[in-house]
């Protein structure tokens, strides 16, 4: 009779923690959404009320913020 190996039990459930950590109940996720929103509300602000010189710069990042996640979000809808 041999012994199955103990480094073989163990690969897998490390595996299967990470598939579960980005679900909408947890809390990692929450706080990347909220840091997002945030993070755009400010890129918005400095493009609304920034300095002249950086306005236009943050004007286009968001424009392209905009342009990947509708990009994005039309590919996700056909997939699934």
């Amino acid at each position: 009779m041999t012994k199955q190996s103990p480094a073989h039990a163990t690969a897998i459930p490390q595996a299967e923690a990470k598939k579960s950590c980005c679900s909408k109940t947890k809390t990692c996720c929450q706080k990347a959404t909220r840091a997002r929103e945030i993070g755009l509300a400010g890129m918005t602000a400095m493009a609304t009320f920034g300095p002249k010189r950086y306005r236009p710069y943050f004007q286009q990042l968001l424009s392209v913020i905009a342009v990947l996640t509708a990009t994005v979000e039309f590919f996700r809808s056909r997939k699934g």
